[in-house]
């Protein structure tokens, strides 16, 4: 069928960000924790660390002892001293909570949000939580706090869906909304029991009235009268199993058919859709089909714009930006990819990395 676009508000907004850096993290031969920033290499600490996350702009880490320790743009801070609940660092923030006290970490700057905190979520450059005192959910973007939902003795929310960019929900009234460029706006006025996914500027849900719908950038795309088998969101797409088998995909305002069944598996990371078509591994990418392989292969890791996986031989390839190469001509026994950086270990040996198009050791 065809599909229909409605336009939500008169005006579009942008949003720009900074461009994540190349970072990586590995423990050595050493056992050292080592950091690797747009092609230098420094030796973080000499101790193990307890656990780690690698952020866009950011590392951050647990030290020995279990103090958490944070990587900002070439130099090593200590962020707290205090047990750490949870930490999680995304392309833009890094959130942490020592129990219901939850802090934010962006620009350089640390915020601490509430100290009553029961739940919350991180999206690459929001942070939705229940503050427990005021009984109110509210919403940090780009340095402000928000207030979404409030008046309910318990969370006011029934459930939601934090996206990179967009976080949308149900509240306790039925309504279905989504905050998205420092707007809430409601979707459906009714009770919404059917599945929805957020992405970055994107959500997915069927609508009992209008079938599976679309949220893009301000706009509304019907896309389906009935609801999908399946369906998954990333970064402006999303792919789905129609009630009659087709596997589609919707991609910066059009859809299309991809292939005629359904496939045996399909992902969606960030900008990157892979899928099983007839045994082939093939990945969408910016409005482009690409076949990587004519097998699928047994390990393969997907983030940002990069696709990185073993050959029948264990040899490491990597699809990035529209090309297929190779990492290294070597087997590989172990590899990790943040993003677009590839670390990786060949029989044993030190740690390497593959950022664009550079090697380094």
């Amino acid at each position: 069928m065809g599909y229909h676009c409605f336009f939500l508000i008169g005006f579009l907004t942008s949003c720009f960000y900074l461009k994540a850096q190349d970072l990586a993290a590995f423990v050595d031969y050493k056992n050292y924790f080592c950091i690797f920033d747009n092609g230098a290499r420094t030796e973080a600490e000499y101790l193990p660390v307890k656990s780690f996350q690698v952020g866009g702009n950011t590392i951050a880490y647990i030290d020995n002892n279990e103090n958490l320790r944070i990587y900002y743009k070439g130099a090593i801070a200590t962020l707290s001293e205090n047990t750490i609940t949870k930490y999680t660092a995304t392309d833009y923030l890094l959130t942490f909570s020592t129990f219901k006290v939850l802090d934010v970490f962006e620009g350089g700057k640390r915020t601490t949000l509430s100290n009553f905190a029961s739940q919350y979520s991180t999206g690459d450059s929001l942070v939705a939580f229940y503050d427990e005192r005021n009984m109110a959910y509210n919403i940090y973007y780009k340095g402000s706090v928000t207030l979404l939902e409030s008046g309910s003795l318990n969370s006011p929310l029934q459930s939601f869906q934090m996206g990179d960019n967009i976080f949308a929900y149900v509240n306790y009234l039925n309504q279905f909304r989504l905050f998205y460029r420092g707007k809430t706006i409601t979707l459906a006025s009714s009770s919404l029991t059917l599945p929805y996914a957020a992405g970055k500027n994107i959500v997915a849900y069927v609508n009992p009235d209008y079938g599976f719908t679309l949220f893009h950038k301000w706009l509304i795309y019907n896309l389906e009268t009935f609801q999908p088998k399946s369906f998954a969101v990333g970064d402006d797409l999303t792919a789905y199993v129609t009630s009659n088998d087709l596997f589609k995909v919707y991609y910066e305002g059009t859809s299309r058919v991809l292939c005629q069944y359904e496939p045996p598996f399909y992902k969606v990371t960030d900008s990157l859709l892979v899928y099983n078509e007839g045994e082939r591994f093939k990945v969408f990418y910016r409005g482009t089909v690409y076949t990587l392989e004519n097998y699928i292969p047994a390990d393969y890791r997907i983030d940002f714009n990069t696709i990185a996986y073993l050959d029948q031989q264990g040899k490491l390839k990597i699809f990035q930006n529209g090309k297929t190469a190779f990492v290294t001509n070597s087997a590989v026994d172990n590899y990790e990819l943040y993003r677009n950086v590839i670390s990786y270990r060949i029989l044993n040996r030190n740690y390497m990395y593959y950022h664009s198009t550079s090697y380094g050791q």
